[in-house]
């Protein structure tokens, strides 16, 4: 089971793809969205080919993962969540400053822990 599409009302939560790769590189570019995590803001496509690849593909890989694209319904990524699952289980987000202050991130978040909660991903 690694990062299975999920709906909302007004999300997809899906895999992030190489032809998100723009999309990709506007959410990870933005210094003021990124600025509480353990990465740089990406300087232009070639570093977020790279990022996606590295933090993303490799993951999508794996038996299980949770490392999600969030999208409104026009199928372009506006954000991500991801729940790491090593020791430290932690999640983490960032959405495009145009969709701050919508309940974005608490729909999918909402989403995320109601479908997993019953696995044995401990949140």
């Amino acid at each position: 089971m690694n990062t299975p599409t999920l709906n909302t009302r007004r999300l997809i939560l899906r895999k992030f793809n190489e032809n998100d790769l723009e999309a990709f590189y506007d959410i990870f570019s933005d210094k003021e969205v990124n600025q509480f995590l353990p990465w740089f803001p990406l300087k232009n496509l070639d570093e977020a080919k790279s990022f996606y690849q590295e933090r993303y593909a490799s993951i999508y890989q794996k038996e299980q993962g949770y490392a999600y694209a969030i999208l409104k319904k026009n199928n372009t990524p506006i954000g991500y969540i991801n729940i790491d699952l090593d020791e430290s289980h932690d999640l983490g987000y960032g959405l495009k400053k145009e969709y701050w202050h919508q309940g974005i991130v608490s729909e999918a978040v909402k989403t995320l822990f109601n479908k997993f909660k019953k696995r044995d991903l401990i949140i």
